[in-house]
Formats: C-alpha cells, structure tokens, sequence
C-alpha cells in the first residue's frame, strides 16, 4: 500500500495566507488584517490575522452570523464593502476591540464560483485610509485568497484519506516488518504500548513517552514517525537535558549571523530542520524554564523567530517528547510550567520497565546476540542455559539499555563463543554477596506491588476531553477546536459532552 507523504518544499496554506497578509501591508496600510473562513452556514473563524492591533484572543474569535445579519447580507451580495464614516454599521470586531467611531474599515467578501468561502476585512485607526481604486486592489487579492481557501479545504480532504490509509496499513502490519525492528517484544504490556503508537502515528497529536531511563523512548518516537505519514521527512532528535540556557534557543529555532559573539553564520534550528518531519524532545523536563514559553508559542501558533531575527518562520512540524521523571509531578512542583504540559501531553504514553515485561528478556538477548553475529568475531556466540536463567531471574534496573550492554560486554568476554554466567558478570553489578540475595524479591517490593484498577471507561473519556476542551479553551468547532483536536465531528463531540455531563469551560 502506498501511503503519499508530503513534500518537504510544500508551503502549508495557512503559511500562504500569513505572507499574503505581511505582503499586502507592504502595498495597503492597516492596522489589522482578518481572514475569518465559514466554518459552517452560520459561523465565521478567524483562520490568519495580522497588524497592529492583533492580540491573542482574537485567534479564536467567531462571528455567529445569525446574530450578525448584516454580515450575511454582505457575504450574500459577494461585493465589497468600504464603509464610509458616515454610515452607520456594527463594527466587525465589536466586542472584543475598541476603534474610534470615525476608523477605515473594509469589509470584503471571499467567494469563489459563487460559493461563500468566508470574509477579509481591513481595518486602520485613520479615517478615510482607504479610495475606491484600493477596494477593487484588495477585491483582486481577496479572489486570490479565495483559491488558497478552497486549496486548504482541499488539503484538509487529502489528509483524511492519507490518514485512513495510514491507519489501514498499520493494522495490518506484523511485528516482524522492519518497522517494528527496534522495539522488540511479545508481551500483553508491551504489546499496549505498540498498539498505542500505531494508534497516534496517523495523527499529528503531540505525544508524551514517560518511563524510566533505558526504557526505549526514542525507540519508540522512531516507530510512530516510521508508521506516520511524515516517516519519508526527517526525524531530528535533541536531548534538552545536555542544553545550556544560553544556546538552549539557538538550538531550537536556530539564529542569525552575528546574533551573539559566536554567531559567525547563519544557523538552523531543530524546528526548521524537522519542518515536515517529526521533532524529538527527549528529557523535556530538563528544558530551561526561560524557553518553555517559546517552545509554547511555537507549538500553539506553528511560528518562531530565530535568535536576532525578526522574520516569522513557520514549521509544520509533528512534536514528540520523551521524560524519565513524572512530569505531572513536576507541574505541582512548579517545576515545568503547566500549559506546556497539557500541550504535550495530548496522547500520553507510558513505557513500562522491563522488570514488568520479564518475558521479553530472551527476546531482547537474542536480537542484540544476533546483531552480534553478523561479525566473524561472534558468528558462534551463543548463551548457556545457565545464563538463560540468570537473565530471567535479574532484575534489570537499567531496562533495555542494560541488556544490549551486558550481551555486548559478556559476548566480547567470552571470546564470541558461549556465554556463561561468569561471563554475564551480573552479581559484580548488586551490593549483595551472593547472586540469590541479588535477585531478592525484598530489595525490589515494588514487583509485589498490585496494578492499580482500571479506570471505568467514561471517566477516562471524560478526563480525555476536558483536557481537549482545556487545551482549546472551551473551543469545539473551527481548526482550533476540541473536535479537531480529537479527530470528531463537532456534533458528535457535543454529543458525547452532553452524555458525559460535561460543559464548557
């Protein structure tokens, strides 16, 4: 089956609409610039906005069209509008912005074929900015715009199916396609783990992988970019916790020449090296405090600025992050700061360490032994039935990692023949004396611990969107919305709202 990825030189829609914008200000003074698209029959959605008079809250704006009828008259008509200062109107952006009575104000409608697509309204501070010659300039953008409206719906659809066919192909794919060859494992928990990657891989959700160290986090970022529709772009991994406060946002999101006394050149950061790919952020909680706004902003708004630049790069970039600390904790301790962890934390992954999986030890020996194999050095290394036992008897504090170190060290010891316990060495790595009081089930109570009970299934729904619902502050509908967020239709999100007793925030 093959699965169409996109181009890494493709400008996302969005993107287009934002440089339309920032090139008509170079042409057309305003003091904003709205895009709103129809979402449905009686809804306008801020889709871009730009100026000096844009403030965050009006990303999310919306205009009910069955309260505005003016607006519907005029979207009806599919002609544009320049009010004059004497003419009396509702101001498009009423109630959330304060201009003076007598302001500029356009109003031009986005249709193409006769089909409403939305609106482009122009507003500046100045009386009388705007002649006639300038409304019938704007009107021949505003077609233009209207084709790149129709192109994202379009894109939208595209990515519905490509999505679907994803999805398709991971079902059917089996544990022994090379795109599960670094996650090896046959047991019930982790065969959880790989069912939820396969699940997220055909989204764009932000994942958040947590599990002790060794425990195969970026193993697993690999495999849902692998089984995404981004897996023919780049994977770019970087590890905050060996980043300095100050290169920490160089690494990021790259800078400019001469921005700092080392900035002899021009330099890319991770975003825009992984713009449509995927992005991972391994030890997230060690990202310094100053740059979890930043890292904010880029994900919420798909911009950033490099270091002494002042130019507005967009990035469609799929983000993953990974933490061997429990970062909800790290929240209540006002360590990492709690709008980016909801942020992140959209489809959360739980990585359970190999002490629970014991059944995957021989697995996980076996592949690296076979690895090994492939040397002439090793072609005959092979384990004792008495190191078998001493494998699945070992606790494993160091997970993963600890078993392809161990393998690696006790086959070179052995001289690339069998290996035995002596080799293994596996008691030089406890306090204990003897290799029974290594293995005590006393020094590790927490094997005798009981899994905690299974949530019922709507309270986990219930949480799940909340914390969509959270995310998009109270948001359903438009590209910004829970709905979207979730990958539901808006009714049937408020339907399940509704079943679920859940209102808006």
């Amino acid at each position: 089956m093959t699965i169409l990825s996109p181009s890494p030189f493709a400008i996302d829609p969005e993107q287009i609409l934002h440089l339309i914008l920032e090139a008509l200000e170079n042409v057309v003074e305003y003091d904003l610039a709205v895009i709103l698209k129809l979402v449905n029959q009686d809804t306008l959605a801020v889709e871009q906005a730009r100026g000096r008079l844009f403030f965050q809250e009006l990303q999310n704006y919306q205009i009910d069209l069955k309260e505005r009828q003016d607006i519907a008259k005029i979207l009806q008509q599919q002609r544009p509008v320049l009010f004059d200062k004497e003419d009396t109107h509702i101001d498009t952006y009423h109630d959330i912005l304060e201009l003076p009575v007598d302001h500029s104000c356009m109003f031009v409608p986005l249709h193409l074929q006769g089909t409403p697509l939305g609106v482009l309204t122009l507003d500046h501070q100045v009386c009388d900015m705007y002649s006639a010659s300038t409304v019938r300039f704007i009107d021949t953008v505003a077609k233009l715009i209207s084709i790149i409206v129709t192109q994202s719906r379009s894109s939208r659809e595209l990515l519905s199916v490509q999505q679907r066919l994803t999805q398709e192909r991971n079902l059917l794919l089996q544990e022994k396609s090379k795109h599960f060859q670094d996650v090896i494992g046959g047991s019930a928990v982790w065969q959880t783990v790989l069912d939820a990657a396969r699940l997220v891989a055909v989204s764009d959700l932000s994942v958040l992988i947590q599990g002790e160290t060794g425990t195969g986090k970026e193993q697993i970022a690999r495999l849902i970019h692998r089984l995404s529709p981004r897996a023919d772009q780049q994977f770019v991994a970087l590890n905050c916790s060996v980043l300095s406060p100050q290169l920490a946002e160089s690494e990021l999101f790259g800078h400019e020449k001469g921005a700092f006394t080392s900035a002899y050149t021009q330099r890319k950061g991770r975003f825009e090296l992984a713009n449509g790919g995927t992005l991972f952020l391994d030890e997230i909680g060690d990202l310094p405090s100053e740059l979890q706004p930043k890292l904010l902003r880029a994900l919420q708004e798909k911009k950033f600025e490099r270091v002494g630049g002042e130019k507005t790069i967009y990035s469609n970039v799929r983000v993953i992050a990974a933490s061997h600390v429990d970062l909800g904790l790290a929240v209540q301790e006002k360590k990492f700061r709690e709008d980016l962890y909801y942020r992140l934390n959209v489809f959360p992954i739980a990585l359970p360490p190999l002490r629970e999986r014991k059944d995957d030890v021989l697995l996980l020996a076996e592949h690296f032994l076979s690895q090994l194999r492939a040397q002439p050095y090793y072609a005959d290394v092979h384990l004792s039935s008495q190191s078998v036992d001493c494998l699945q008897r070992y606790p494993w504090p160091g997970n993963v990692r600890e078993v392809q170190n161990i393998i690696r060290r006790s086959a070179l010891v052995a001289g690339g023949k069998r290996i035995d316990p002596e080799h293994l060495a596996l008691k030089t790595l406890q306090p204990q004396n003897t290799l029974n009081e290594a293995f005590s089930d006393s020094e590790y109570p927490e094997q005798k611990k009981e899994h905690e009970k299974l949530q019922p299934l709507d309270t986990v729904i219930r949480t799940h969107i909340n914390k969509a619902l959270r995310l998009c502050n109270g948001r359903v509908y438009g590209k910004n919305g829970a709905a979207a967020l979730l990958n539901l239709k808006p009714t049937t999100l408020q339907s399940r709202m509704k079943k679920l007793g859940i209102n808006r925030e």
